[in-house]
């Protein structure tokens, strides 16, 4: 475990930071999965506006929460409240990336619980996510948090055919411990 770690609520200051991490993420951990030429265009101005408007969303709808190490943003794990539930959940975690060499150190599980934690004090009952069904090491990692496989389906993003799957936990209590 590393012992250097702050990890805090994401502030406005760093939308950059967390858009350059995700654009990396997709683009390693989707390589082979997403064509190569839809990774490569992502487009960082486009993904900075876009992380801009979630950390200055008003209310409590948003949950957003970074990893530094050295000042340096190197994880980050968001969600957000549904309007409308979806299989009974009222709340969906929506990203969670890490660098490279700061997986398998425990972080991505401290940044998910600490979305959980802040949507289980809104009053949600539950947390949906999202994987890429051949994400495997996505798969097996909210399988390992606990995550209890909800669905398999096509959906399209972006004029993409891809399939995912659907993982929910339906007790915020252990997931937030």
């Amino acid at each position: 475990m590393i012992s250097n770690v702050v990890l805090r609520r994401a502030t406005v200051a760093d939308a950059s930071a967390i858009a350059a991490l995700r654009i990396d993420s997709w683009r390693t951990s989707y390589k082979g999965l997403i064509p190569d030429s839809y990774l490569e265009d992502m487009n960082l101005d486009d993904s900075i506006e876009l992380w801009l408007r979630i950390l200055t969303a008003p209310g409590d709808r948003t949950a957003v929460f970074v990893a530094e190490v050295d000042r340096e943003v190197v994880g980050f794990s968001a969600g957000m409240m549904l309007s409308d539930k979806k299989f009974d959940f009222d709340a969906e975690l929506t990203a969670t990336y890490l660098k490279p060499a700061m997986q398998d150190q425990g972080l991505g599980t401290r940044l998910v619980r600490m979305v959980a934690e802040r949507f289980q004090g809104w009053g949600a009952n539950g947390l949906l996510v999202w994987v890429l069904s051949e994400n495997k090491a996505g798969c097996q990692f909210y399988e390992k948090l606990g995550g209890e496989l909800l669905i398999e389906q096509a959906y399209t993003w972006d004029d993409l055919d891809l399939q995912e799957v659907g993982y929910g936990f339906r007790d915020l209590t252990t997931l937030a411990l």
